[in-house]
């Protein structure tokens, strides 16, 4: 049975030490360049929140909810800005970073170890993103239920499996994926323990997390007026004909499945290197707490794996690196393993060495963003645009000149105050309702080229309802369209025309970037 380690002076120092540089490294990374369609996913919607709006009722949506709801609060609290946008995230890796601690600590991890540890898990976290993102809070999530299943093989209290299953929804509903994965997994594990412990109460547990959560989200939907049956569309059903096109489509091979990750599986297989060799130094080794940390992180570990083989986004899990470090540190420690520094100095310079090197990738090159090829040297302080934007440093991968892209931004964001009639905005580039602060009423969260049903598909009459329904209910006078590439023809039937006559509209080409659709009278908004 493993001892709680009380907290020292050290540790406490060590504590405000890495909340401090977590938050500031992730502030200040998030800060330099932008990809609009992720970096302002829920900068906008966050804003209509605040004002009244909700997901999947006001505006479509194909992931989670949550982070909509969790943005407008800092909204609330820190004021419609950037720096409420970052705090947001930074808080979270700050999170992160002292459950680190707390879990290790807890696991007798020298302080010098817990040191590196932290700083790494600091640096690989959230700063990948750097702004509040829906694959990283699901992720994240997924990773605070790992260590309540770590806290509860130490502490053995039952209760820490209603935390496990309450997490994963919270995951769940900030994305999907990967957090359908990471239940998958845990529900197994789950079953597992309480057949082999016949002890079903944490089964008990497990599914009461569960069920409050529901509760709490049929009681919140009840109060906002969000249709189940929406719900259940868009969070459920449609995302779930997105994924099967994309698991049929993949092509798997060497680099992304093996190569990509090698850091992680040389650290996992060190791992499970000493267990399968020094088993026999644990008295029943199999129903030992040892044993049983390691069957979770391997099914947590791969859980990760799985998910960023198969997803189209970043690739941001390389923070398993001082996870899986720290624990091949107790690993040594549990089975008092001879020149035990040879090797935990070994895996902690693998640990420093990988940090090192995607810190420089993705926080410095901000691989993450797609800016990795970007001359960010050349970035542009925003503030000039839009005070609520002060600190951020633009750059973004769709001009090579961010001055060119500042003035087609300012073009519409004069064009939009100037028009005082009820109007709609298409864009990636989600943050001119916060900035005008003016509901603008955009459809949907996102429109890239899988975030609402295309023609032909099962779901287009549901979203080709929903956006008629928009226009009516918000008195639609004026429709904008502003993207980062010239907008042709195919475009704008992409985005509104499969849905609603062209002959509904009357176009005006304000510039090859941005067009303005005025609605005119037509029979699809009479029937």
């Amino acid at each position: 049975m493993l001892d709680l380690q009380k907290y020292n002076y050290k540790e406490i120092i060590l504590v405000v030490f890495i909340s401090i540089f977590s938050f500031l490294i992730n502030y200040l990374v998030g800060s330099n360049g932008v990809y609009p369609v992720d970096t302002f996913i829920h900068y906008d919607n966050g804003y209509r929140v605040l004002l009244g709006d909700d997901p999947i009722k006001d505006y479509w949506i194909v992931h989670g909810l949550l982070i909509d709801y969790l943005q407008s609060l800092f909204f609330y609290i820190f004021g419609n800005n950037w720096m409420s946008y970052l705090i947001h995230s930074s808080l979270l890796n700050v999170a992160i970073a002292i459950f680190s601690i707390y879990i290790f600590s807890i696991l007798k991890i020298k302080f010098e170890y817990l040191v590196i540890i932290s700083i790494s898990v600091s640096l690989l976290a959230y700063p990948v993103s750097g702004s509040p993102f829906l694959d990283l809070h699901s992720t994240f999530f997924s990773l605070f239920a790992f260590y309540f299943i770590i806290l509860w093989i130490i502490k053995k209290k039952n209760y820490f499996w209603f935390l496990v299953s309450f997490f994963l929804c919270l995951a769940f509903f900030s994305k999907q994926v990967p957090a359908a994965y990471f239940i998958i997994a845990f529900s197994i594990l789950n079953l597992i323990f309480a057949m082999n412990n016949k002890d079903y109460k944490i089964l008990f547990f497990y599914i009461s997390g569960v069920f409050i959560f529901l509760i709490l989200l049929l009681l919140f939907l009840f109060l906002r007026e969000v249709k189940l049956s929406d719900l259940i569309l868009q969070i459920f059903l449609f995302p779930q004909s997105i994924g099967l096109d994309r698991y049929s489509n993949y092509i798997l091979n060497f680099n992304n499945t093996i190569l990509d990750f090698k850091f992680i599986y040389i650290i996992l297989f060190g791992i499970i290197g000493l267990n399968i060799f020094f088993f026999r130094k644990i008295n029943n080794y199999f129903i030992s707490d040892e044993f049983k940390i390691l069957i979770v992180i391997i099914f947590f570990v791969f859980s990760n794996i799985f998910h960023q083989i198969y997803t189209k986004n970043q690739i941001y899990i390389f923070y398993l690196i001082p996870l899986l470090t720290g624990f091949i540190i107790f690993f040594t420690n549990s089975f008092n393993i001879k020149k035990d520094k040879i090797l935990t100095y070994s895996f902690l310079f693998l640990c420093i060495f990988a940090t090192i090197k995607y810190s420089d990738r993705y926080n410095l090159d901000r691989k993450f963003h797609e800016l990795e090829n970007v001359e960010k040297s050349n970035s542009i302080k925003i503030s000039s645009f839009s005070k609520s934007l002060k600190g951020l440093n633009w750059i973004s991968p769709y001009f090579t000149n961010p001055n060119e892209e500042l003035e087609i931004m300012k073009n519409l964001l004069t064009i939009l105050k100037n028009d005082q009639k009820n109007k709609m905005l298409i864009t990636e580039y989600n943050f001119f309702s916060s900035i005008l602060e003016e509901n603008l009423n955009s459809p949907s969260r996102t429109f890239d080229n899988i975030s609402y049903p295309k023609k032909n598909t099962i779901y287009y009459e549901n979203y080709k309802k929903f956006l008629i329904n928009k226009i009516i209910s918000k008195k639609i006078k004026n429709l904008y369209v502003f993207e980062s590439n010239e907008i042709n023809q195919k475009r704008l039937e992409h985005l509104i025309f499969n849905y609603i006559s062209k002959d509904c509209f009357e176009i005006k080409h304000i510039n090859p970037f941005i067009k303005k659709l005025v609605l005119i009278k037509c029979n699809e908004f009479e029937n």
